[in-house]
C-alpha cells in the first residue's frame, strides 16, 4: 500500500484537530453577534433522562467528531506501524471519506472539504493500488 494511505490518516487528523483549535476559539470569543449562542443556551430538553441545552448537545457533538477523527486517523497510522494493512482498512477509509465529503459538501465550509476529499483520494488510491492481494505494506519512513 503506498504512502497516500498515511496522507489519508493525516487528512483526518488534520480535519479532527483544526475542528477542535475553531472550537477552542470560539469557545474564548467575545460576544454572540447574531445571538445565536444565546439562544441555543435558552433551548433546554431532555434525552435519557439527562437535560441539556441546545448550546451543550451541539458543542458536545462538535467535541466528539473531532476526537473520533482524531482517533481514526491515528488508528490507521497504527496500523501502518504493527506491519501490512489489510485492503479493506483503505476500502473502509475510502468509503469513510466520501461520505464525510459528502456531508462537508452539504453542509460545511471548504476546509474539510478539501481535507475530505484529499484523504477520499488517498484512500481510494491506497485501496486501488493495493490490488488484489488482500494486504499490502505501506512505507513506513
Amino acid at each position: 500500500m503506498p504512502r497516500t494511505f498515511r496522507i489519508g490518516s493525516w487528512a483526518w487528523i488534520a480535519t479532527g484537530v483544526g475542528h477542535l483549535a475553531i472550537m477552542g476559539v470560539m469557545a474564548l470569543g467575545d460576544g454572540d453577534p447574531a445571538g445565536d449562542r444565546a439562544a441555543a443556551k435558552e433551548v433546554e430538553f431532555a434525552l435519557g433522562g439527562i437535560r441539556r441545552t441546545l448550546y451543550e448537545v451541539d458543542l458536545g457533538i462538535n467535541f466528539v467528531m473531532s476526537i473520533a477523527l482524531v482517533f481514526g486517523g491515528l488508528a490507521c497510522l497504527v496500523a501502518v506501524k504493527a506491519g501490512p494493512v489489510p485492503r479493506a482498512l483503505a476500502g473502509l477509509g475510502f468509503a469513510t471519506s466520501l461520505a464525510l465529503l459528502a456531508v462537508a459538501v452539504l453542509l460545511l465550509p471548504s476546509p474539510p472539504i478539501v481535507l475530505f476529499a484529499l484523504a477520499a483520494l488517498a484512500f481510494g488510491h491506497a485501496f486501488v493500488a493495493s490490488g488484489r492481494t488482500g494486504v499490502a505494506t505501506v512505507s513506513r519512513g
